[in-house]
């Protein structure tokens, strides 16, 4: 059997990393529609993180959030153990 049949190959750009992050988190959160703002901080392979809020569709408070100050707040809270 040949695996390249059933391989796909992907290469995304930072916008669609977000995007399907937030959509992610968003659907396991229980949202049908929402708004979000999301931001990946850090360096691959050392300590790269995304910090990501997502809400109801008419929170507009979401885009006011800083992201940055959040990620010194918050301790992780991911699905996956460190």
């Amino acid at each position: 059997m040949n695996n390249e049949n059933k391989r796909k190959v992907f290469k995304l750009n930072e916008d669609d990393i977000l995007e399907i992050l937030s959509e992610h988190l968003a659907e396991e959160s229980g949202f049908d529609t929402f708004q979000s703002q999301a931001i990946l901080l850090g360096t691959p392979g050392n300590d790269l993180r995304l910090v990501a809020v997502v809400g109801d569709l008419e929170d507009d408070e979401i885009s006011g959030i800083d992201l940055e100050e959040m990620d010194i707040e918050l301790n992780y809270n991911g699905s996956h153990p460190d």
